[in-house]
């Protein structure tokens, strides 16, 4: 029994002092963060930063938009019916072409 209670103090007592100096450790990393959230030249710096990252994403953004209308336009002009086609907007077969028919090994035609 004397075991167990000197075991269980000895937890407790690892538990406090650890969450102590845990509790320390975490106050100094708080303090140096706000140090230099406060600091004139980073705030300058984050800043510029937040300001130029906006200007490149509306840049990107207005050059996507370019690109889709260009390609838009591209593959409509390629989709729409053109002189060579026909006028109900079919386009015309093989058997419309200037070339010869073509035959098979045993002589028809296909």
């Amino acid at each position: 029994m004397k075991f167990k209670l000197g075991a269980a103090i000895g937890f407790v007592a690892g538990y406090v002092t650890a969450t102590k100096a845990s509790q320390e450790s975490r106050q100094k990393v708080d303090d140096t963060i706000n140090r230099i959230r406060e600091n004139p030249r980073v705030r300058h710096v984050s800043d510029v930063v937040t300001r130029d990252a906006k200007r490149i994403g509306d840049a990107v953004e207005h050059r996507l938009a370019d690109s889709a209308d260009h390609a838009a336009k591209t593959l409509v002009s390629t989709v729409e019916p053109s002189s060579e086609e026909g006028g109900d907007g079919k386009t015309t077969g093989p058997s419309a072409s200037s070339s010869p028919p073509r035959s098979t090994a045993s002589g028809t035609s296909l």
